[in-house]
């Protein structure tokens, strides 16, 4: 859940007790009629999700809808992929389990208002779904969807990867000066500093180019997967930024949309950072993927695209706020001003199929935690972590 957005359990308005609801699942907006919401949370979340629908392949997006008497009270987001569990040796991926899942976007947690429908959410889920995981994505802690995914178990589910961690958002002001002068000394000294090496180093040879069109999109891509290729996402994780024709019309689909939005800080001709990033229309800007060439890396290159960044958004086009996604790091704490608690919680159906693949993930996933705590108590886990990512 954005930090700015109320609803959550206990609403007042909606503490009565509650007729149970008919779950369906549509597609928008060929289903647009069987849609139409019955309680005003809802229609922001109905017109953002239109709007996404435009950058999907066919141009429909899926949603379950949760009906009564007088209309829709539960609106989600989802998407049919293929989780995969990974098994680590510290960092790195060693192997991927699949597993058919329903993940459920970001936005789904918008669109369930009381504890109650979120559980019969996932319970119509298991009668309806018997084979295929169910994914949260960015939920927020404080929401139904993660008390009813907590309460899982009852409905015949495993809970795994529930790992609650920090999510930092920028909420846009009236300027970049006024953003600027309300960090901490600390912090403007910080990025007039990182500013200043870079600029005595490059001179005036580099410039932050913005990617929104659908003709700049295969050049965005060029640049950022030569980029990614060289970072430890890409080496350790397999975080990929990729330039192959179903990434090309992906990105265009989403341009057409009035969606993507990306920038590349260059270098005379060479890329030293990019970030990729999707405009919805309510306002959000998703800071989806980053990354910087490592050989460059003693001129803070991140940080600097990132501030270009950020002034030109307040420049143009401004979002409300900024979603940097879940994960706390120096430089999303650098530019955020709000904060709150997400998780993504992963239910896997209690099926004979996956018990070997949960008893696999939980095993490596303790294994590495054990590890994890006894360099932390030996005082060496960050020198471990920048050792293994050099040398990825």
């Amino acid at each position: 859940m954005r930090p700015e957005q109320g609803l959550g359990p206990g609403n007042a308005a909606l503490a009565a007790p509650l007729a149970p609801l008919h779950f369906v699942s549509l597609r928008l907006p060929d289903d647009l009629a069987r849609a139409r919401p019955c309680v005003p949370q809802l229609e922001s979340l109905l017109h953002t999700t239109l709007a996404e629908a435009r950058c999907t392949e066919d141009g429909q997006a899926s949603v379950y809808v949760g009906a009564r008497q007088h209309g829709a009270e539960l609106l989600v987001p989802w998407l049919a992929q293929t989780l995969r569990l990974p098994l680590r040796m510290g960092e790195k991926v060693v192997w991927s389990l699949s597993v058919p899942s329903i993940r459920l976007k970001p936005m789904a947690q918008l669109g369930v208002l009381v504890d109650a429908d979120a559980l019969a959410l996932l319970e119509w889920l298991r009668r309806s779904e018997p084979l295929r995981a169910i994914v949260l994505t960015d939920v927020a802690t404080s929401q139904p969807l993660y008390a009813a995914a907590l309460n899982a178990r009852g409905l015949g589910y495993a809970l795994v990867k529930n790992e609650p961690d920090t999510h930092l958002f920028h909420r846009f002001g009236a300027s970049y000066a006024g953003f600027f002068g309300a960090l901490s000394s600390k912090y403007r000294n910080q990025l007039r500093k990182k500013e200043k090496v870079f600029v005595e180093r490059m001179g005036t040879a580099f410039a932050l180019r913005e990617y929104r069109l659908p003709t700049e999109v295969q050049e965005f891509l060029n640049a950022a997967s030569a980029i990614n290729k060289k970072t430890y996402q890409y080496r350790m994780f397999g975080e990929s930024v990729d330039n192959d024709a179903a990434s090309l019309a992906a990105g265009e689909r989403a341009a057409l949309a009035g969606a993507f939005r990306s920038f590349i800080l260059w270098h005379g001709e060479e890329p030293l950072c990019f970030v990729l990033g999707h405009q919805r229309a309510d306002g959000t800007y998703e800071h989806r993927q980053t990354g910087y060439d490592p050989a460059w890396r003693d001129l803070a290159p991140g940080i600097v695209c990132n501030l270009l960044l950020f002034k030109r958004l307040y420049e143009v086009d401004r979002p409300r706020i900024l979603d940097f996604g879940s994960g706390d790091s120096d430089y999303k704490r650098l530019f955020s001003n709000e904060s709150c608690v997400t998780a993504n919680p992963v239910l896997v159906p209690n099926q004979p199929r996956y018990m070997v693949a949960l008893w696999l993930f939980r095993t490596f996933a303790g294994a590495n935690a054990a590890a994890v705590r006894l360099l932390d108590r030996l005082g060496v886990k960050e020198w471990a972590k920048r050792r293994l990512r050099r040398a990825a």
